[in-house]
């Protein structure tokens, strides 16, 4: 496969990743975001299983995939979802991503759309599309997020990459035992059995790998994105911190819908569950 990958990731062969299957019937692929694992997608997975053939896969790096000291574009990523697709025999599926495991999921259709029927897109912000992500575009902090800003002291105010920030900040104050307020809403590396084997592996990738400087290459050209003919789904929160990815990928993809989420934030695959099983199984019912 042809691409402009970074001479990083060039080098790069793709590593094994850890996954599983629910159900039996078309296949649908589930892809999670940055500092998550495959955890994340199984309220979805499960309920999808009753019609479907659900595949869930750690990222690399993420969960018990290995994690090779390069390769973390999403162009990477991409390419490793059809490595994925192809060691499973998988011949078409329906894609789902959230946050970067969206944009994952699109640089995948890009390469080969022939492979996929419909593609979902949860709060995914487009590095082609949306190059910085500064304190001033990010709106209100939430009760959490003003927490991790004072107990940080950092300059946020000439941060180019707020929310990869707050995670990394999040993870370190998770390692270190620090609590902070979080008002009652979801955060990353927040509880569970996983929380700090998660932040901790976060904090791997970080200081071991690639990742933060592949994590700002761009991929396909937004030209390319014109000649999609996929059902694709566009759900975001209603004040999106990704809004203007959003708006370029509504003009740009010809049947792609846009939903709104009104009261959620960046998780709400996690809080909001029913309304996003929805909207994914009405996606899936169009031909």
């Amino acid at each position: 496969m042809k691409n402009d990958r970074s001479p990083e990731s060039a080098v790069n062969t793709r590593p094994k990743l850890a996954h599983q299957q629910l159900g039996s019937g078309p296949d649908v692929v589930l892809v999670h975001g940055l500092a998550a694992n495959r955890a994340f997608w199984y309220p979805l997975a499960t309920a999808l299983s009753t019609q479907y053939r659900v595949t869930l896969y750690d990222l690399r790096g993420h969960g018990y995939s290995e994690r090779p000291t390069n390769g973390y574009s999403a162009m990477d990523h991409g390419q490793d979802l059809l490595q994925l697709l192809d060691d499973l025999g998988v011949e078409e599926a329906a894609v789902v991503g959230h946050s970067y495991g969206g944009s994952a999921a699109l640089e995948a259709v890009l390469l080969q759309p022939q492979r996929f029927s419909h593609l979902a897109l949860m709060d995914t912000r487009v590095q082609r599309l949306q190059s910085e992500l500064r304190l001033h575009d990010v709106g209100q902090l939430t009760a959490f997020e003003q927490a991790v800003a004072r107990q940080d002291g950092g300059d946020w105010a000439s941060e180019t990459e707020v929310g990869f920030r707050f995670l990394e900040a999040a993870a370190r104050n998770r390692v270190a035992g620090i609590e902070l307020e979080a008002g009652g809403e979801f955060v990353p590396f927040g509880e569970g059995r996983g929380a700090l084997r998660a932040a901790k592996q976060w904090l791997g990738l970080l200081d071991d790998t690639s990742l933060r400087a592949d994590f700002r290459v761009p991929g396909a050209a937004a030209e390319a994105y014109a000649g999609l003919r996929q059902p694709t789904l566009l759900m975001y929160p209603s004040h999106s911190r990704s809004g203007a990815t959003a708006t370029r990928l509504q003009a740009l993809l010809p049947r792609a819908r846009l939903v709104n989420l009104p009261q959620s934030g960046h998780f709400f695959p996690v809080t909001h569950p029913a309304q996003v099983r929805a909207e994914v199984e009405s996606l899936l019912r169009i031909a």
